[in-house]
């Protein structure tokens, strides 16, 4: 079994790490048992230095949707695991053995999160929390506890777990699921790697982060070393926010603006309307907290970008590689051919593609076995 993808999470000297999934059955249960298999035989970690939690349900037996098998977790004896006291109850039953640890504050769906250090091997559904502030005070938790690098196993749909504010660095995963082709599959993951890795700002995080956002939007003034600000006051809204950065545009020199909150489709649409289809030589900046603000497509960002205006985040997101699954009961594929879709749709400078089962990666243009 390959150790390519725990090297590359070994040598990123993070304490935190995502997986996110473009869809359903993407593989990342797998790859994250992949992972925990392969940092303890490497040798890259001991069990007692790595936990696992997960901002949805998994490691169940079926899927709750298709009835579906699923690949099931078993965390390796000495891990720290986050889940529910009833979904602990139910390892136990079936031949696990666990340490109750501590109970996190707060309250999920499925009861209250208990943190608890394996002690015998076996099947345990990992259901962590549900609100991202609570998987914060959890992975403070989880080192105060002498983990040296918690994994968290993101819910479908949700990039949040991702951001730099939550953890150090993320994994994409993707598959034949994803889409009805590996064409249409390689399309979807290409704009989503796109958005996750929007520019940082040529400002310092420091302006973002020092200002208490009483307003949504404000404008930073260039001339002055401070930043100086203009917030909106007008009636919120797509439309109105787009007239104030517009004319803001049209009246200064390569202004900036603070978005405090979602960059939604609305407003990007609200801003292609009103921009002009040939704006000056001066540009303007658009800055958001991170790209999981960002709630539209690549494509938009650059049809923005030509029109003048720059979408950058105050922190990018840390990507270490994407991981394929070419499973999918919809039609037959291979790992070869989703690398060959994925290869003509990214850069010619992309991530590590790996597909842990079958031992395939692809970095700077070599395919590996």
């Amino acid at each position: 079994m390959t150790a390519y993808l725990a090297q590359i999470v070994a040598q990123a000297n993070i304490r935190s790490l995502s997986l996110i999934g473009l869809s359903k059955n993407v593989g990342k249960t797998t790859t994250t048992n992949h992972l925990l298999e392969t940092l303890l035989s490497g040798n890259l970690y001991r069990a007692e230095d790595l936990a696992l939690t997960s901002l949805g349900l998994d490691g169940e037996a079926t899927d709750a949707l298709t009835g579906l098998p699923k690949p099931r977790y078993i965390p390796q004896a000495g891990l720290l695991v986050a889940t529910t006291a009833d979904l602990l109850k139910q390892a136990e039953r079936e031949g696990a053995q666990v340490e109750y640890l501590q109970q996190l504050p707060g309250r999920t769906a499925l009861g209250p999160v208990i943190v608890a250090r394996v002690l015998q091997t076996g099947h345990i559904v990992i259901a962590g929390p549900t609100l991202l502030r609570d998987l914060r005070s959890l992975l403070e938790r989880l080192q105060a506890l002498g983990a040296r690098l918690s994994i968290i196993d993101g819910a479908i749909n949700r990039l949040g777990a991702a951001a730099p504010g939550v953890t150090d660095a993320c994994i994409l995963c993707t598959g034949a699921s994803a889409a009805a082709t590996p064409e249409l599959m390689a399309r979807r993951t290409a704009d989503l790697l796109q958005r996750l890795s929007t520019r940082q700002t040529q400002w310092t995080d420091a302006y973002y982060r020092k200002r208490s956002p009483h307003s949504r939007l404000y404008m930073l003034d260039p001339d002055n070393e401070d930043g100086t600000s203009e917030s909106f006051s007008n009636v919120t809204g797509p439309i109105n926010e787009a007239r104030w950065i517009v004319m803001h545009m049209q009246a200064q020199q390569q202004p900036a603006y603070l978005l405090y909150g979602a960059f939604t489709e609305e407003l990007s649409r609200a801003l292609l309307a009103q921009l002009p289809t040939h704006p000056a030589a001066s540009r303007a900046e658009l800055i958001v907290e991170d790209s999981t603000k960002i709630f539209c497509h690549s494509a938009v960002l650059q049809r923005l970008s030509a029109r003048g205006l720059d979408i950058r985040v105050a922190e990018p997101i840390r990507m270490l590689a994407v991981t394929i699954n070419p499973y999918t009961s919809e039609y037959e594929c291979t790992p070869q051919r989703l690398l060959d879709a994925l290869v003509k749709e990214l850069s010619s400078k992309h991530l590590p593609i790996i597909d842990v089962v079958s031992g395939y990666y692809l970095d700077e243009g070599h395919v590996t076995l």
